[in-house]
């Protein structure tokens, strides 16, 4: 079969399906599926509006799709949305790299409560394995983002919301028991009274889990189990003083420790012990105003520390053989300040504007040794017009970034400016379907690890479009979107040591996206398929880890009182890394849950992960859990 006929196919499944069930009166209406049609969501213009209004690419997660979906961690709840991909040497608690639309882990940006994630001297998001318990909401926005968000969110950002009160005050928790010893408990306090809006939680995790590494493939990785803990607080208090002004402060902790399997290791044998253990921490306030009727202003300000420490047998790494890969002792400490603005200029006109400003210092002992400083200014302002039919969306970023990096004695220094922007245009061809299209450029700055290589090096630059035909009615919402995404003067390293960086590279992808969620005949259905071609242009390979087509298929209906549902995720072969020819194998995982409503404040959950057991690599080495079923009794007061 010819890719174009197939990607045309992929394009019309989703609206075939709507144009059935658009005439179709015999399903009956889902809460669910009603309920997300009219959500309101704020990722795609940095202002609240209307998933059904909206005209970049996002998917909404909600509470509800967490708890139905009893995923261990983030990557796990995320696989099967439209755009996303992600590899990991292990299980919970490994590296994992977030692949959006077919870009590098380094160009997505995760921001979690307005604050954006940190990442290190190499570029690596730091803070990826956030509890799930915490999680609220996650809106995941698709495309080239760097016009509302600034550096490196070329892929698309992943916006996530931790739990707030609401309602009556009332004491919530869950416990889970399950497969390789894995134990989870919860438990929270929430509620809203005399204009106070309060959540406390705390959680712990652990697991036995498995071999992170396959010992007859890496013959000196440890064959026995790698197991995760896990400990964390959350807590987050608003108050509402009068009808114009809000305050609030949140904090949030988490401290876990992962065993893992390493043989890049030069000094390692099968008898050795890797720990990985992490402490974050997170401490926010902000205040929000009306200004007038229609100006409102929101000021933040949020603090974040990390401690990352590397250990072999107990001892903190000091020498891995000269691996480059390891450093003992890492920390972490980044400030964020944000202004930002909502005008509502006339009735069909809305202006958004602000500023982010951040400092950021990363400090690291062992192999790779780095003093890195890092501050960025972003000032940035969007509109979006109504004009019948019509709808037109601009924004426009400026970024200012100053990089500088201490390694072995020598301080490089990066003292760079990027300008962002975005067009969209959407245009309704009646109550339900609409066509949407953008044009965006955006940057990725050099890293510090780049930087204290290459002090010349530049931003590499990104530029993207697409088009897409939305159905929104009834509960059927269903989404098909063409896009491409070119990088210029890319940022590639030579294969000398030390490295020399220059931009050089070019990169490609473009492909067909395709998203479907509906309820029929009384099931509840969600569907994702991509279709993309990721490459690299300079070498003609394709980008490692990410698969030309992949897609998942969720479907569950209520039967005499239980929740039954059935999750296929499947994605084709994919190549394991640009320093290799290894090809990573196609493969398909079937996942069963089931729900159970014991009553008003009780639920009783099941899953079963990798149902048939089937054996697969996200990485070449590494494994991925086999079958394994997980009980969890939840209880929350309506």
């Amino acid at each position: 079969m010819k890719t174009g006929n197939s990607r045309a196919r992929l394009a019309a499944l989703p609206f075939a399906v709507a144009a059935a069930f658009s005439s179709n009166s015999g399903f009956a209406q889902s809460a669910d599926n009603a309920t997300a049609l009219q959500q309101v969501v704020v990722t795609a213009m940095r202002v609240e509006q209307p998933l059904a209004d909206v005209l970049s690419s996002l998917s909404v997660i909600t509470r509800k799709d967490i708890e139905r979906s009893q995923a261990q961690t983030l990557a796990d709840l995320l696989q099967g949305e439209a755009g996303f991909e992600f590899g990991r040497n292990g299980g919970p608690g490994a590296v994992t790299s977030f692949f959006l639309r077919g870009q590098d882990s380094i160009n997505t940006a995760i921001v979690i409560d307005g604050v954006r994630a940190p990442v290190d001297q190499i570029g690596s998001l730091l803070v990826i394995d956030i509890p799930i318990q915490q999680i609220e909401r996650i809106e995941i926005l698709r495309g080239n983002a760097s016009a509302l968000y600034g550096d490196a969110a070329v892929g698309g950002v992943i916006s996530i919301t931790t739990r707030a009160g609401s309602g009556a005050p009332k004491a919530y928790g869950s416990v889970t028991l399950g497969a390789r010893n894995t134990r989870e408990v919860l438990l929270g306090y929430a509620g809203e009274s005399d204009g106070y809006k309060l959540n406390l939680n705390v959680g712990s995790a652990a697991s036995d889990g498995f071999s992170a590494m396959n010992s007859q493939q890496k013959t000196r990785a440890n064959p026995e189990n790698d197991g995760y803990t896990s400990q964390s607080l959350a807590f987050r208090l608003d108050k509402k003083v009068d009808a114009d002004l809000s305050v609030g402060v949140h904090l949030k902790a988490n401290a876990s420790s992962a065993d893992y399997d390493d043989v890049d290791d030069q000094t390692a044998t099968a008898a050795d012990a890797q720990v990985l253990k992490k402490q974050t921490q997170n401490l926010g306030a902000y205040l929000r105003r009306n200004m007038t009727s229609d100006w409102s202003t929101t000021l933040a300000l949020d603090i974040s520390q990390l401690r990352y420490e590397d250990t072999k047998n107990g001892v903190l790494y000091v020498d891995c053989g000269g691996c480059t890969y390891h450093n003992g002792i890492s920390t972490a400490h980044q400030s964020e300040v944000r202004w930002s603005n909502n005008y509502q200029a006339a009735a069909d006109t809305l202006v958004n504007f602000g500023v982010d400003s951040t400092q950021a210092s990363y400090l690291a002992t062992g192999d790779s040794a780095y003093d890195m400083r890092k501050t960025s200014v972003g000032y940035y302002a969007g509109v979006t017009q109504n004009l019948g039919k019509l709808t037109l969306q601009g924004n426009m970023r400026k970024d200012q970034l100053v990089t500088e990096n201490t390694v072995s004695g020598t301080t490089g220094r990066s003292d760079q400016s990027a300008n962002s922007g975005l067009l969209g245009l959407g245009y309704r061809l009646d109550d339900q379907w609409k066509v949407t299209s953008s044009l965006s450029a955006g940057f990725r700055a050099p890293t510090a690890y780049e930087v204290a290589a290459t002090p010349l090096v530049k931003p590499e630059f990104h530029h993207s479009q697409e088009i897409g035909l939305v159905y929104a009615g009834g509960v059927t919402y269903a989404r098909a979107v063409y896009f491409e995404t070119r990088t210029d003067d890319a940022i590639t390293s030579d294969d000398g040591w030390p490295e020399i960086y220059s931009n050089v590279g070019r990169t490609e992808n473009k492909g067909l996206e395709a998203v479907l969620q509906t309820q029929w005949w009384g099931n509840r259905v969600r569907v994702s398929l991509v279709s993309q071609d990721p490459k690299n242009l300079s070498t003609g390979f394709a980008l490692a880890r990410r698969a030309r087509n992949y897609g998942s298929i969720d479907v569950s209906r209520m039967v005499a009182g239980y929740e039954l549902g059935a999750k296929v995720y499947g994605a084709d072969e994919r190549k394991n890394s640009q320093y290799d020819s290894v090809v990573l194998a196609g493969y398909s995982v079937w996942s069963f849950y089931a729900s159970r409503q014991i009553d008003s404040e009780w639920t009783l959950r099941a899953r079963v992960e990798n149902a048939f057991d089937r054996q697969y690599q996200l990485a070449s080495g590494y494994n991925t859990p086999g079958a394994g079923a997980f009980v969890t009794l939840q209880y929350q007061p309506k």
